[in-house]
């Protein structure tokens, strides 16, 4: 999958993917200790309490600018890329781990 970040025009950060999900998206996951976001799954019949997480965590790690605008807007948005736009733009809220 090839994924790259953009800004929507009100300010928010936004993930624009080229290939189809496996499962639909839960949360995002940032990683405050390798800077690496992940789309965490939600992945049909697996516990929600006692499960593994399933998910896409991206190769690159983040630059702080980026990081700075995830911790003030706390929302993160997932799109497919299409042929000149971006298509099912959806908000997913962001989660902090170390």
């Amino acid at each position: 999958m090839n994924a790259g970040i953009v800004m929507l025009r009100d300010g928010t950060p936004c993930i624009a993917y080229d290939d189809k999900l496996p499962y639909p998206i839960k949360h995002i996951e940032f990683c405050r200790e390798n800077f690496l976001l992940t789309l965490v799954y939600n992945v049909p019949g697996v516990s929600k309490i006692s499960g593994r997480k399933q998910g896409k965590t991206f190769e690159y790690p983040l630059d702080h600018p980026f990081v700075k605008t995830l911790e003030e807007k706390k929302i993160c948005g997932v799109a497919a890329m299409g042929d000149l736009d971006l298509l099912e733009i959806k908000m997913y809220s962001v989660v902090f781990t170390s």
